[in-house]
């Protein structure tokens, strides 16, 4: 698969983390390599993917996070901030 393919597949997602995993994928990067180019912990990282915000402080720390990963995955990060809001209030 493609890198389009899979900007194709992060364009069609309803959540965020899955947008973001594919994105990842797509780039050929660990977890581990994320957490060294964005210094994020893993932890954090994982639980970006999962979409499980329950072990952030606060909502500002998930959007930084999701910022800095999609800088790094090439993904537009107004677009990806934009998505986890609307995720964030629909929970």
């Amino acid at each position: 698969m493609s890198f389009e393919d899979y900007k194709s597949l992060v364009a069609q997602s309803e959540s965020v983390g899955a947008a973001l995993m594919c994105a990842r994928v797509a780039n050929n990067l660990s977890l581990e390599e994320m957490a060294a180019r964005t210094k994020v912990s893993t932890r954090f990282l994982r639980a970006l993917e999962d979409d499980d915000f329950s072990i952030f402080a606060s909502r500002i720390y998930i959007m930084g996070f999701a910022k800095a990963y999609a800088k790094v995955v090439g993904l537009d990060i107004e677009g990806v901030a934009a998505s986890l809001r609307r995720q964030l209030s629909a929970q």
